[in-house]
């Protein structure tokens, strides 16, 4: 169903002039979004007089906050005074047709046709209607009238001025568009319809919204929001427009701004049905089908009949295994329309997302088989194709789509993925079906084929499970074309994706700001893989947490630095996620670090629950979401406790390994106000005085940072922080010398725990070569913050400056365990390892794994391989080194 924003009644000229302009005003007043002046001004314009076009404005001004019995009861009491007003008989039937009581919007439609045979509205209504209950024939016949009407009056050189007329013209002509696959009429609607209607007047955003809706369906992502950004400029309160913007957000899964449009659009009009189903989106994107059913309930009490609210409705009766309800629901919906394709199509894209990717393809060939000239279903079928990786009936589909409609962005975008395919070489293994350009990648290809049965069987072992093949790997040698594979649009922000049953990465050749350098590939593929046996052993049921928490653990690379601290500050600030929450964790941060926070837990989940509850857990429980359960009911069955209990020992086993690990011992920083307020009332804490004059220095206040810092070494001597102040002011200055005096001083004073002065110290000696004070210094910095690689950095630095080889090579270690990514530490290990073969070989091998194409490493491998006399691995590795 589409919304008519304005009726053409509220800009007929003959009413305007009539009533002085007092009309024109309040219309300007509804269509810049103030609906409380409009409102008022219409209620004055009646008590004057009976004007159909005051009572449509006032319906007009509550409709547009949600008051739809009341603007249907103005209109009502309106006809009783003016019954012959087709004005009035047609604002009555979009109201009722906005209600989804179809024959009354019908009838009204009809009288007002009786009465003015050219009334656009109330045509408009009726072919709404038709299309609606499936008497397609009949509903394009009234669209067509449009069509013909605008040609004709184009013909007589009296061309169709009024601005919602010729909204409606386009909508009308969208309709036939689409039904007969002429896509090139889209570009002549957008300019020669709604640009005009725009140009008629500067005000009439539903131009621009209607634009910004029409290149969302074709997933123009660009020139939808400029049109949105245009129509918001003009009316901000436009909820339509705000509803809009939060799907397009959710498309690019940006989901904080898709919630948070959807709550702008709602707090407008609370009974919208767009924002209502936005909502709704974004609570089953993240799990809460309850809370999703709500929000359905609420657009359904609105519209008991709009298909893609009702689509949703029957997406969660699966979901919730609700059988009957969804058969009783899906003949309701039949009874209405004899061909809801509009209906099944919206069903399959909610199954897809919520991975019911047979019930979506299911559910896409009966939209299909209902209305085969529409392209959403076929769009949809091929798109699904393509994430199930059988592309060659992707291809077919998409194809054919595109013949139906070739203004669709990602359909566009797909297809030239697969032609960029062609050109691809396939490398066939037991298991898989590996595709790469060879000009590119074919030594990568070489050793992923290699990886890739090495980590299925590793894999197969694990999960006792092993996937139907062969499983598609594709990679990419531009990030574009990689994002274009697996979103259909080409600012996907990642390396590697699992679709479903495929496996698509960019090649860490591609030198494009996304990749910005060379990663490690086997991690990536890795964790990928992963995805795929769990996917497919829990028939996609698999929750988010448990698949993540799974892949991360077996990258086999290590906790990232900065996750231990990351886990100690969750738990000092009662912050931890828990299996209710920690899906929003991924999909809807409420801070930067909260994505990561969602990783680390889930990753920690599985630990815990393979540590307390026996390796042979992790398969049970997958088990167990393979048989349909819930994750209160799986865990239940596999660790014998309720999940409250298996909580509460989670968040016991969090604190104790909080407990054990490293503690930062700087002070938690306080606010400038706080501090400021603190200073003030112990004027002679020299502690605090520290701290303030810290703060001063950081916001760029050096003059009271300098003052403060004087002040709190006098109040106590070698105050760490004020030293370090001090100590900044003298430096820039050109003073080291006592900079460095001063920082000795207070380094080493017993309680000196803070990083700022001894991190600055070790800078200083360092620049003053004073090569071993300033190891001593970052060592002593390393012991207080394990997780700071840049610890790590400095000392490497040193002992490289210093020719300390051993502890250098120590050093490169810790720093190659930290990073899996860093290819310059293991070319520097494998120089300085030379007669250690199997270190070279460990350490070159890693190298690889981030560049095949390294010389250094290629070198280093084969010289350590046959100083071990490893003759099958050297064959071996010649062999994948072969171009």
């Amino acid at each position: 169903m589409r919304r008519l924003i304005v009726l053409a009644l509220l800009s007929c000229p003959a009413l305007c002039a009539q009533a002085g302009g007092t009309l024109q005003e309040g219309r300007q007043a509804l269509l810049r979004g103030n609906y409380g002046e409009a409102k008022e001004i219409f209620e004055a314009l009646l008590k004057e007089g009976k004007s159909p076009a005051a009572a449509i404005g006032l319906s007009k001004s509550l409709e547009a906050v949600g008051e739809y019995d009341q603007a249907e009861k103005v209109v009502a009491q309106a006809l009783k005074d003016l019954p012959q007003s087709a004005d009035l008989h047609a604002r009555l039937a979009e109201l009722y047709y906005l209600r989804g009581r179809w024959d009354k919007a019908e009838a009204a439609a009809q009288k007002a046709l009786a009465l003015n045979d050219e009334h656009f509205a109330a045509r408009w209504v009726l072919g709404q209607v038709l299309r609606d209950r499936g008497d397609l024939d009949k509903a394009d016949e009234e669209f067509r009238w449009f069509i013909r009407t605008y040609t004709r009056r184009e013909n007589d050189d009296r061309p169709i001025t009024d601005p919602d007329e010729l909204l409606i013209v386009g909508l009308a002509g969208c309709e036939r568009a689409r039904y007969h696959n002429l896509s090139d009429q889209f570009e002549f609607i957008l300019i020669d319809v709604w640009g005009e209607a725009v140009k008629k007047d500067k005000n009439f955003w539903p131009a621009e919204y209607e634009a910004g809706r029409l290149y969302q369906e074709k997933y123009n992502k660009g020139a939808a929001h400029r049109a949105l950004e245009r129509a918001l400029a003009i009316n901000p309160r436009a909820a339509e427009a705000l509803a809009a913007k939060g799907v397009s957000a959710l498309q690019r899964f940006e989901t904080k701004d898709a919630e948070h449009f959807a709550e702008q659009a709602l707090k407008i009009n609370p009974r919208l049905t767009e924002a209502l189903r936005l909502r709704a989106d974004l609570h089953l994107f993240a799990g809460d089908t309850a809370a999703a059913l709500k929000d359905l309930d609420a657009a359904r009490a609105v519209n008991a009949r709009e298909e893609s609210t009702l689509a949703r409705v029957a997406a969660c009766f699966l979901q919730q295994k609700k059988h009957s309800e969804f058969a009783a629901l899906v003949k309701e919906v039949e009874k209405h329309n004899s061909r809801p394709a509009v209906f099944y199509t919206e069903l399959a894209d909610s199954l897809e997302d919520r991975k019911h990717f047979d019930d979506a393809e299911k559910y896409f060939v009966r939209a299909m088989d209902l209305q085969p000239k529409l392209p959403w279903a076929q769009n949809g079928l091929g798109l699904l194709y393509m994430r199930l990786g059988e592309e060659d009936k992707a291809r077919k589909v998409l194809e054919r789509a595109f013949e139906i409609d070739n203004f669709n962005v990602q359909v566009s975008n797909t297809l030239k993925v697969l032609d960029h395919l062609e050109k691809y070489d396939t490398l066939k293994t037991e298991h898989f079906l590996l595709r790469f350009d060879p000009k590119n990648d074919k030594i990568l290809a070489n050793f992923l084929a290699k990886y890739l049965e090495d980590i299925y069987a590793e894999l197969a072992e694990k999960f006792d499970y092993r996937p139907k093949g062969p499983i598609l790997i594709e990679v990419f040698n531009k990030h574009e074309m990689f994002s274009g594979r697996v979103v259909a649009l080409p600012d996907l922000h990642t390396i590697g994706a699992c679709t479903g049953r495929m496996v698509a990465m960019v090649s860490p050749r591609d030198k494009s700001k996304v990749i910005g350098k060379p990663f490690n590939w086997n991690r990536v593929m890795r964790h990928e893989l992963v995805h795929i046996f769990n996917l497919e052993q829990t028939k996609f049921q698999i929750p988010h947490w448990f698949t993540e928490g799974l892949a991360v653990t077996l990258e086999g690379t290590g906790t990232p630095p900065g996750w231990k601290s990351l886990l100690a500050e969750k738990m000092q600030e009662d912050d931890l996620l828990n299996l209710d929450t920690i899906l929003l964790g991924f999909i809807r941060p409420r801070t930067p670090d909260q994505w990561h926070q969602a990783y680390l837990q889930s990753q920690l989940y599985v630990e815990y629950l393979s540590k307390t509850h026996g390796e042979k857990a992790v398969g049970r429980l997958l088990a167990a979401y393979a048989d349909g359960l819930d994750t209160e009911q799986a865990i239940e069955k596999v660790c014998e406790v309720k999940k409250a209990e298996f909580e509460k020992g989670y968040r016991n086993f969090l604190q104790e390994r909080v407990d054990k690990g490293p503690k930062k011992v700087a002070q938690q920083a306080l606010s400038l106000k706080a501090l400021q307020e603190a200073h003030a009332k112990n004027p002679e804490d020299g502690d605090i005085a520290g701290q303030l004059a810290d703060r001063y220095l950081a916001t760029g206040n050096r003059k009271d940072a300098k003052k403060l810092a004087e002040e709190a070494l006098r109040l106590k001597r070698h105050q760490p922080l004020a030293a370090y102040v001090k100590a900044v002011l003298l430096n820039d200055s050109g003073d080291s010398d006592l900079a460095l005096e001063l920082l000795e001083a207070a380094a080493r004073e017993p309680d000196c725990n803070d990083i700022k002065p001894l991190k600055l110290l070790a800078r200083i000696q360092f620049e003053n070569k004073k090569f071993s004070q300033a190891a001593e210094t970052l060592e002593r910095c390393r012991k207080l913050d394990p997780d700071d690689s840049s610890w790590l950095r400095q000392l490497a630095k040193i002992y490289d400056q210093a020719g300390e080889t051993q502890k250098l090579v120590s050093i490169l270690k810790d720093e190659a365990a930290l990073d899996p990514d860093d290819l310059s530490i293991r070319k520097k290990l494998v120089q300085h390892l030379k007669g250690n073969h199997a270190d070279v070989e460990k350490y070159a091998r890693q190298g690889l794994e981030i560049d095949v194409l390294d010389t250094v490493c290629q070198e280093a491998i084969l010289e350590a391989l046959a100083a071990q006399n490893k003759e099958k691995e050297l064959q071996e590795m010649k062999k994948l080194l072969e171009k």
